[in-house]
């Protein structure tokens, strides 16, 4: 389950109107919101790149090894097509290597002098770290895919309007702005 595209029949504008429903916002502002309770938050990169991520109840973010989706939205003739990968923080990715090279380091010194307690030790926690490296739980993959899905698939934004389009709409020019002629 390594490369996921999901084909929606929202455009990319009515989609993040859904995802905006859905999924709390990543902000300083939104933290205290999202820690004591179990939900999916996520940011946009830009425009188009976004990630989301299932958040545990009282589980600190930094300190996270949860899946993350990193995804993108292109467009499609259909609607749009969400295109990404599933990941796990760089941080955490970064914490698990350098554990693993010290295990590494362990192992040959305790071979070094050969002392087979730290070696077994160190290699059970090698082996350990290696296996939540490598691990993507499918629980936590299909927990992140049915939300996706149900962002995708929300018929209540479908060819929906969303509150800043009207804004723009409501600004149209009065009868007296039309009448008057600028002359230069």
């Amino acid at each position: 389950m390594e490369n996921v595209t999901i084909i929606s029949h929202l455009t990319p504008r009515e989609w993040k109107m859904s995802w905006e429903n859905k999924v709390v916002e990543d902000t300083r502002e939104n933290v205290r919101a999202y820690q004591q309770q179990n939900c999916f938050w996520g940011h946009f990169k830009n425009d188009r790149d976004f990630t989301i991520c299932h958040h545990k109840e009282f589980e600190i973010k930094g300190m996270s090894f949860g899946l993350y989706f990193n995804g993108t939205i292109e467009d499609d003739e259909r609607g749009c097509k969400i295109v990404g990968k599933f990941g796990k923080k760089k941080t955490a990715n970064l914490f698990l290597g350098m554990g693993a090279a010290l295990c590494i380091a362990a192992i040959f010194g305790a071979i070094a002098r050969q002392d087979m307690e730290v070696s077994i030790v160190a290699t059970v926690l090698l082996a350990i770290l290696l296996i939540v490296y490598f691990a993507k739980p499918q629980k936590g993959q299909k927990r992140i895919l049915a939300q996706l899905e149900k962002i995708s698939f929300d018929n209540n934004y479908h060819k929906k309007v969303s509150k800043k389009a009207k804004a723009d709409v409501k600004k149209k020019r009065t009868m007296r702005e039309k009448a008057m002629v600028n002359v230069d």
